[in-house]
């Protein structure tokens, strides 16, 4: 080319130089845009001689996926060999001297590797893309979905014919499949089993709908909050007992349709809505047993076309609540389970510091009134929930206990003073022993084991001789106030209200006195 214009009759040397360069300069900036022959950024081989192609994703982060080598046709390993056997996709990579860490598998990264038998994705990638090991006829050995999983494409495991099982760890994973019809594990002949681990919390849309060949008892982790649209849809071999966990929120639209062999059901007691279709068609079904107290909303359609005779059990303690329902009353009659009565159990936390009115038995949604009446030299300070009402109006939901918490109001003692010079000992653990009264507590000292004072938990605790009896146990203040008087038949006193400073305990037994001394530092 530049030959070519030198023989242009108007060019000069001078002019001709400038074309050389400017010519020059276009060749050399052109060529850095030649698109490059192949899809990836680069390729890594393995021990085992196989090769594994990464395209980089984000470059700052330094995060790459495994991607076919070729991003279009049928053969995506067309003039590459196959990965073989076992597949170790690493989790780190280096190239150019640079580490990357391993995200994703692209799309279509091992669409038709059938000579791949076991799979192992390392923890650090959290998407598996569309059609991504597609066709993988050879995978005979489980397949875990790891707990980072967020993200499972289109037909990832679709025609996987010797899959045998799969291991659902993805504890935050919102999205499998897409469709009905192009599933995740779509024409997984082989796949028998199917274990959801503890840690799940959801189960995203369409995620194992399909698995026709599962042949097994669904068990769900109690950690489960959502099961989702279509999620088990088509699983109709799946048998036994289905239990939804009580943590358990929402059953999705179509979430168990056409479910044939499942036995029974246990919905669980947080469960507050079933869509629509949700059970539909589960023909194998004898009975359902709903635990929640208050009626879930159940769309008219959730148990369509069950097998007569199909019996629902509720919970006796709203059994009208439930045959009341619009939504509920068309499954009755009800068999009921459990108590007919909800127990309230309120009390004072300290037995001796007053009473409380208001517990009892209650149906489901009653209303109960409880009311703290303190003895004298004590007050209220509050239930053991925070509330901070008295008298105080509850809804029943459920079996409750509630505590209602006292403070001491400071009775003067007048038999008894301590001395105002105070010497303290910071045992933390164990308290002091004095042999004498109160008016010589800062004579002869000696330690005992039978009294400890926790100052982590500022628990104050006594351990006896086998039979002997405390009548009564005292508490007294540096300034000779008592601040505790009781009969010592929990064993303990509990030290968190009262403040830093040194105390003497007295606790009388039948056969001796036992006065000790501690110190309790906020």
């Amino acid at each position: 080319m530049i030959i070519r214009d030198s023989r242009v009759s108007f060019f000069n040397s001078k002019g001709l130089r400038i074309a050389v360069c400017v010519s020059l300069f276009f060749f050399l900036h052109s060529s850095l845009f030649i698109p490059k022959a192949w899809a990836y950024d680069f390729a890594v081989r393995l021990s085992n001689g196989d090769s594994l192609f990464f395209d980089i994703t984000h470059r700052t982060e330094h995060h790459v996926a495994v991607i076919a080598p070729n991003p279009e046709g049928s053969d995506y390993y067309r003039n590459h060999r196959q990965p073989q056997g076992l597949l170790v996709i690493p989790s780190e990579v280096t190239y150019n001297g640079e580490s990357y860490r391993v995200t994703a598998i692209g799309e279509r990264a091992f669409s038709g590797c059938v000579g791949i038998r076991t799979v192992s994705i390392p923890s650090t990638v959290t998407s598996i893309g569309d059609y991504a090991f597609y066709g993988c006829t050879g995978i005979n050995a489980p397949v875990v979905i790891g707990e980072n999983i967020e993200w499972v494409g289109t037909s990832a495991f679709y025609g996987c014919t010797n899959l045998p099982e799969v291991i659902f760890r993805a504890r935050r994973c919102r999205e499998m499949g897409g469709s009905m019809s192009l599933t995740v594990f779509g024409n997984c002949r082989s796949l028998k089993s199917l274990k959801i681990e503890e840690g799940v919390r959801m189960i995203p849309d369409y995620a194992f709908c399909g698995m026709d060949g599962l042949n097994d008892t669904l068990r769900l982790p109690s950690t489960l909050e959502s099961i989702g649209n279509y999620a088990f849809a088509y699983c109709n071999m799946l048998k036994g007992r289905l239990t939804i966990p009580d943590k358990v929120l929402t059953i999705g639209e179509c979430a168990f349709h056409q479910c044939h062999s499942f036995s029974e059901l246990v919905i669980g007691s947080s469960v507050g809505l079933v869509e629509g279709r949700a059970f539909f068609h589960c023909v194998g079904l004898r009975a359902v047993q709903i635990n929640s107290l208050a009626p879930p909303v159940v769309q008219s359609s959730a148990f369509s076309e069950l097998r007569k005779g199909v019996v629902f059990k509720v919970p006796c303690a709203s059994k009208s609540l439930y045959v009341k329902d619009e939504d509920w009353k068309i499954y009755a009659p009800f068999q009921t389970f459990g108590p007919c009565s909800l127990q309230v159990t309120a009390s004072v936390e300290d037995s001796l510091a007053g009473i409380v009115t208001g517990s009892g038995a209650y149906a489901y949604g009653d209303s109960a009134t409880l009311a703290v009446v303190c003895a004298s030299g004590y007050g209220f300070d509050g239930w053991s929930d925070g509330v901070k009402e008295n008298p105080r109006r509850i809804k029943v939901t459920g079996n409750m206990k509630l505590e209602a918490l006292t403070v001491l109001s400071g009775v003067k003692v007048v038999r008894d003073t301590v001395v105002l010079h105070d010497t303290v000992w910071r045992d933390g653990i164990k308290v002091i022993y004095d042999t004498v009264d109160l008016q010589e507590v800062a004579q002869t000292i000696k330690r005992v084991e039978e009294v400890v004072f926790d100052a982590v938990k500022k628990r104050l605790s006594w351990k006896l001789k086998r039979g002997e009896k405390v009548l009564s146990v005292t508490l007294y203040n540096q300034l000779g106030e008592c601040v505790y008087s009781g009969n010592g038949r929990r064993g303990h006193v509990d030290m968190r209200r009262q403040p830093s400073g040194s105390y003497i305990v007295r606790i009388e037994c039948e056969q001796r006195i036992i006065r000790c001394r501690f110190f309790v530092k906020s």
